[in-house]
């Protein structure tokens, strides 16, 4: 069979969707040696070492790689639903259209999509207007056209069908769990690690707590970041019994988001400076030496529709503070130290003296190959 991708969203790169997307195709390349798969890019711009597509090339994908600036696919495809991609890529048997762009297709061509979370309609507060609108346009058209739907989550699962009740009439669901790449695993080497955290300007060893993702309004860094200031401000008020951190130092690595002017402001207002440092975007053969070189990994997010990065880290045997929400409490196993509201240092404390032992092997099943294996069975048995 030939299958279509729309691999777009890697423009975003060291974002959720890119992670997935790129391992999704990398890997069906690397273990489907019996379909073929063309794959539409499309973007003005092109980031520093963006390497996915020469990657995806040498592993036998066709790239069509075209210049169109995003807000011109929207028009074409979410709001007028004009030229199939089939017309950029030729013809092909399946279609997977990207979580923000459902474009049309040409007769019997069969539609597939991931939906990641539904955080556009349970918090639209925390999205821009544009983003919500372009989502709900999306789909309409997929449960339209009556496309095959992949969830990461029993949890978004769920929520699919508590906002569009009669979905699971027009489109069959499946839940499939995406992967954590094997590049994230303990690193004894500590020399290597040094030397990439040099590249960032960054000492080791040091103490460093550490969060990965989009700096935006779910991920409520604005809860992190005074958690960090209490533990570190208590350090050096505290009795003498307690341990002191008053020498931590919080990573934030990737790109800013939206709506986050009140994140670099709260830094400000607390004078935390050094002790504070907006890494910006690390490359992805960078990412796992930065969670090797971190104590314990602070992701308080409000909402996930799967959460890959504090599964990065566990893979790496970094502990993660996490509130038991959405898919978190799905992801993880039921005895995981998850903390609360009004808990979160007495939590971190004890992720950090390592009181609380966890069991990081249970996090091995989370496996491309697992993934790849449901997805091809799927693809291979499209109604």
């Amino acid at each position: 069979m030939r299958i279509g991708f729309d691999i777009s969203m890697l423009v975003y790169q060291g974002s959720g969707v890119a992670t997935y997307t790129y391992n999704l195709v990398k890997n069906l390349l690397q273990y489907d040696k019996k379909n073929e798969y063309r794959l539409f890019y499309s973007s003005l711009r092109r980031p520093k070492n963006f390497y996915y597509l020469d990657e995806l090339k040498k592993l036998g994908a066709k790239v069509y790689d075209y210049p169109f600036p995003p807000r011109v696919l929207k028009l074409w495809w979410n709001k007028y639903h004009l030229l199939p991609a089939e017309w950029f890529i030729g013809k092909v048997d399946i279609f997977h259209s990207s979580d923000f762009l459902r474009p049309p297709l040409f007769m019997g061509t069969k539609g597939i999509t991931t939906i990641h979370d539904l955080t556009w309609k349970i918090y639209p507060e925390f999205h821009t207007k544009d983003v919500v609108k372009a989502h709900e346009r999306k789909l309409e058209k997929t449960i339209n056209y009556g496309d095959t739907i992949i969830v990461d989550s029993y949890n978004t699962k769920h929520d699919l069908v508590k906002f569009y009740p009669n979905i699971e009439k027009t489109n069959k669901i499946y839940v499939a769990y995406p992967g954590v790449d094997d590049r994230f695993k303990p690193i004894k080497d500590k020399k290597t690690i040094k030397n990439v955290l040099k590249k960032y300007g960054l000492p080791y060893p040091r103490n460093y707590l550490l969060y990965v993702g989009a700096i935006e309004p779910r991920k409520n860094l604005t809860t992190a970041i005074k958690v960090f200031h209490q533990l570190i401000s208590k350090s050096t008020l505290q009795s003498p019994r307690l341990k002191k951190y008053d020498d931590l130092q919080f990573l934030i690595v990737g790109r800013a988001g939206w709506k986050n002017e009140n994140i670099f402001q709260l830094v400000n207002e607390l004078r935390l400076g050094k002790k504070f440092r907006f890494i910006g975007f690390v490359e992805d053969k960078d990412l796992p030496y930065f969670y090797n070189a971190a104590k314990v990994f602070i992701y308080l997010s409000k909402y996930e529709g799967f959460g890959l990065p504090p599964l990065e880290a566990a893979r790496c045997s970094i502990p993660s503070l996490i509130y038991p929400n959405s898919s978190l409490k799905e992801i993880f196993p039921s005895n995981y130290p998850f903390t609360k509201k009004g808990e979160e240092i007495s939590t971190l404390r004890a992720l950090l003296e390592r009181k609380i032992k966890i069991d990081f092997k249970y996090f091995d099943k989370y496996s491309w190959i697992d993934f790849i294996k449901t997805f091809t069975h799927l693809v291979n048995h499209l109604p």
